[in-house]
Parts: C-alpha cells; structure tokens; sequence
C-alpha cells in the first residue's frame, strides 16, 4: 500500500492530529494499530505464515490479520478493513483488549496502541503475497507451541496472544 495517513494520538488515545506513516519512525509519535485473531466453529483458531520473502518476521506463524488504523477509522472499522485487505473474510468482530506498547524497530521505538479482536468464521482465507499458509490450531496446541518453539511465531503474535490469553481460555 501507498504511504497513507494514520492518526497521531496522545497518551490517552486521544487523537491529535495526523501524518504519514512513513513519518512514524523519524517522528516518533504514538499511533493505533489492530490485530485480528480469528476463530472457526470448532473452536481453532487460524494461524498465519508469512511468506519466506518478508522483511520482518519471514516464515513465521502469524495473527490473521494486522495493520495500522487509517486517520478517520475506529478500531474495528479498521479490523475489519484489514481482514478484507488480508484474507478476503468479512465476519463479526469483538475488542478483546485495546492497550499500550513500545516496541523496537529497525533502532528506534514505535509507540502504539493496539487493539485485539476475535473474529467468528468458517470461511476459507484467501492467501496472498504476504501470507503462504494457514493452519487451525486449538487454543491449547498454539500455547503448547509457544511455548517449546517460540521462534516459530511472531514476537507480536506472541504479545498479543499473551495479552489476551485469559479470555480466549475462557471461550
């Protein structure tokens, strides 16, 4: 995607402004992102790879979706558009968690606000040039991973999941 504008947001999540994503390194503001999780009728979950090719993170297991929310967008307008943009899904969608975090990158910190959201379907994602392959997997057997492999997975993916851990068991 093109450099587009993203919201620039205060300590409280409150937007402030706007600027280009490209900014965001150089400037160092705070800015909003979502990540999708997504979960079928039987209780798996879908997990990601990325393709071999990917700058960051290549050939790891990965949310279903994740991407910057848009100046303009809310959280979940935002999940939704990039369950679109990345799998082709249009399904209901519920925050799960909405918190803070910095996160280093290519040496300077990248300040976000993250939103999680749990996504209900049995439709077929679609792959594309970011994403190879999909695999369901139960909530036990991606913790059991995790754990004993945790350089299979995103950092990210393991972030997110950790934060949000005590809900999706109670699924």
């Amino acid at each position: 995607m093109a450099d587009h504008y993203i919201d620039v947001v205060n300590e409280k999540d409150e937007v402030i402004g706007k600027e280009l994503k490209s900014r965001k390194p150089e400037l160092g503001f705070i800015s909003r992102v979502v990540a999708v999780m997504l979960r079928d009728s039987d209780g798996r979950f879908i997990v990601s790879k990325r393709g071999s090719h990917k700058k960051l993170d290549a050939d790891k297991h990965d949310l279903a979706a994740f991407g910057n929310v848009d100046a303009g967008e809310d959280y979940k307008e935002a999940a939704a558009r990039e369950l679109g943009e990345e799998l082709g899904i249009e399904c209901p969608l519920e925050m799960l968690d909405k918190f803070y975090q910095e996160i280093e990158h290519k040496g300077s910190k990248l300040k976000i606000f993250c939103g999680v959201f749990l996504g209900h379907t049995d439709e077929e994602p679609k792959l594309n040039h970011e994403l190879v392959s999909f695999r369901r997997m139960t909530f036990g057997e991606i913790d059991k991973e995790m754990q004993q492999s945790p350089e299979r997975f995103c950092p990210g993916f393991i972030n997110d999941f950790n934060k949000v851990k005590s809900k999706l068991r109670n699924l």
